[in-house]
């Protein structure tokens, strides 16, 4: 497989080369020495990605980007060429977490992406997923582009369109998410990554005489709707009044109940109060007990947290409710949490019921304080 990168990186080498002007003073030596390989593959319409296939038999310039480290090389499987990225495990244990892979992409206008998966898993959506995202430069997920638990026993192309992106710099994500069940895997195959668009306006003629308009023009609107349409960044509801008043935290408690589990001496579901820095915000998750928010939270021991938020249940508490759109939750915010903390084993634990229902088989209500990376303007949602 070939990356059409590089055949645009040589086109701008030989318009360089005969030019004659070691100065850089015409407009195409200057066009040469400003752009970047990748504005040049922009500009002609080429593939922004790069090592789209992964034919250099190694990630970069892609980077691991979930929760766990399993992302890599692999020849077990490719849709073209040798080489394909493997994310997730193709045996069991499940990934406890999620596994990614992203690079940082400049979108093109008129964008479109494709992209190859093969993809298998025991589990089922409830548990697992794979997925592809768009994230912001600093992790925040803009928009989920799909969220399956398929095995689909061969390649599959999905294409979506980014044109509602175009000028903006973004992470391309994809990636795959489990409980960490000993019984199940879940994977995802990546190959032949592709992300185009329309090639920028011509430069000016050097005639004096001005040249008509370019027939294709550039519109600051989108030419099509993406396929999962991007949430704009939440803004506070007006019922979660901010205040800078500490909430209660005992991380230590937490890592005293993690190994009490551990170890056997306790069993029981337990009341836990946690704080710490958000890492990953994952999407929203539709489950039978209703909609469903997850994020992670590093404690200072380092250790990171799976919370999960009944997004239906918060919406009906009579104060300080969240915002109606999820994610309210941003990377690196810092967060307390108090809910009810599970150990169903050291791959499958976290803290949910984070609202202030309760029921027989719990008593205790919960709430999540969301506040900027200092640890102030918080807002308590429940």
């Amino acid at each position: 497989m070939r990356d059409r990168l590089v055949a645009a990186g040589l086109m701008l080498a030989m318009v360089s080369g005969c030019s004659g002007i070691s100065s850089g003073s015409g407009p195409l030596a200057q066009s040469a020495k400003l752009r970047s390989p990748l504005e040049a593959a922009a500009a002609t319409g080429g593939n922004v990605v790069v090592n789209p296939g992964f034919e250099t038999g190694s990630l970069s310039p892609w980077t691991s980007c979930g929760t766990t480290s399993h992302a890599a090389i692999s020849s077990a499987q490719a849709h073209s060429g040798s080489y394909s990225a493997l994310i997730g495990t193709t045996a069991k244990p499940e990934v406890n977490g999620t596994a990614g892979l992203c690079q940082t992409v400049a979108v093109p206008a008129a964008a479109t992406l494709t992209f190859w998966v093969y993809e298998g898993t025991t589990d089922t959506l409830e548990y697992a997923d794979q997925e592809a995202d768009i994230l912001s430069t600093s992790g925040t997920q803009l928009a989920q582009l799909y969220a399956e638990a398929d095995s689909t026993g061969g390649w599959v192309e999905k294409t979506f369109s980014l044109s509602s992106y175009a000028g903006q710099t973004v992470q391309l994500y994809f990636g795959v998410k489990g409980n960490g069940y000993s019984k199940d895997y879940v994977y995802e195959y990546l190959d032949d990554v592709s992300l185009t668009g329309s090639s920028a306006s011509p430069s000016p003629s050097p005639s004096a005489t001005p040249t008509a308009s370019p027939s294709v023009r550039p519109t600051s609107s989108p030419t099509a709707s993406p396929s999962a349409k991007p949430t704009s960044t939440p803004t506070p509801a007006p019922t979660a009044t901010p205040t800078s008043a500490p909430y209660t935290c005992n991380n230590a408690q937490f890592l005293t109940d993690q190994s009490e589990f551990e170890n056997g001496t306790i069993t029981a579901d337990q009341l836990v109060d946690i704080c710490g820095s958000v890492t990953q915000v994952l999407a929203e998750k539709k489950t039978s007990s209703g909609e469903h928010g997850y994020f992670y939270v590093e404690m200072p021991s380092g250790y990171q947290i799976e919370v999960v938020s009944n997004l239906n249940a918060m919406a009906e508490a009579p104060t300080d409710d969240p915002p109606s759109t999820w994610p309210w939750v941003a990377v690196n915010d810092y967060v307390y949490v108090q809910g009810r903390y599970y150990y169903d084993s050291s791959s499958s634990q976290g803290v949910d019921w984070t609202e202030d229902d309760t029921d027989s088989s719990w008593s205790h209500v919960g709430y999540v304080v969301v506040c900027n990376s200092s640890g102030g303007s918080c807002s308590k949602y429940w």
